[in-house]
């Protein structure tokens, strides 16, 4: 095998791993993006839920129901 068919081989099988990493690194993009959209939806959720149980405890203690 001379030396550029050799080259041209190791030059395909680099191309190929480049390939299946550059594949590998967009699902783990994707997978990346949709954990931040989930951690941001339930970032907001508990907030919500923190004001809520505050204007509970507010309205608990305006009626005098809490000691």
């Amino acid at each position: 095998m001379t030396d550029i068919t050799q080259l041209n081989l190791e030059r395909q099988r680099l191309m190929q791993v480049f390939l299946k990493v550059k594949a590998e690194l967009a699902a783990l993009k994707e997978e990346n993006d949709a954990l931040k959209k989930e951690n941001a939806d339930l970032s907001e959720n508990l907030a919500i839920r923190e004001t809520e149980l505050q204007n509970l405890f507010s309205y608990l203690g305006d009626q005098g129901l809490l000691n």
